[in-house]
């Protein structure tokens, strides 16, 4: 994702930048702080703790508003209008499953989302909780397809 998210940047902003492809965040940030590179996009569990060690900088989240968990920085999309980039988790189910059902679980899923104890577990993996219909996830999942699919194509971005 983070490749992808900096090309969606680029992109859109007509920056010119160097990909430099990890295998994972540890390298990425190890490379970071060596001052190897001079800018990566990672999640805020994995580097908030070096942002309030004071090793790091946070610049900016890359979701469309600013975050609930890390409050004090702006949102990529304030500078850049339409820039959104987010890691997301959906809850799947057969295609065929009767709707009473699929109704009922989402209800639930709804009820656990906003328990404070998940709440708090969630914003601790540096996760925000977000809930709507199965129609309304069906439309979010196909734009984000959408959305991703052009960039790749745009980026003439290949699989190694």
């Amino acid at each position: 994702m983070p490749h992808l998210a900096t090309e969606h940047f680029r992109q859109m902003t007509r920056t010119d930048m160097v990909h430099v492809p990890y295998k994972g965040d540890a390298p990425a940030i190890v490379d970071l702080l060596g001052g190897q590179v001079q800018l990566v996009l990672g999640g805020p569990l994995v580097m908030s703790p070096h942002i309030k060690a004071g090793k790091l900088r946070g610049l900016a989240v890359t979701s469309a508003q600013r975050s609930r968990i890390m409050p004090d920085l702006p949102a990529v999309s304030e500078q850049v209008p339409g820039y959104s980039a987010t890691t997301w988790f959906g809850m799947w189910a057969p295609a065929g499953m009767p709707k009473e059902i699929v109704s009922r679980l989402n209800q639930s899923i709804a009820r656990i989302l906003k328990l404070p104890d998940v709440q708090e577990r969630l914003r601790i993996d540096g996760m925000e909780a977000a809930h709507s219909t199965p129609e309304d996830f069906a439309r979010f999942v196909a734009g984000d397809i959408a959305k991703w699919s052009k960039v790749v194509k745009t980026g003439n971005i290949k699989v190694d």
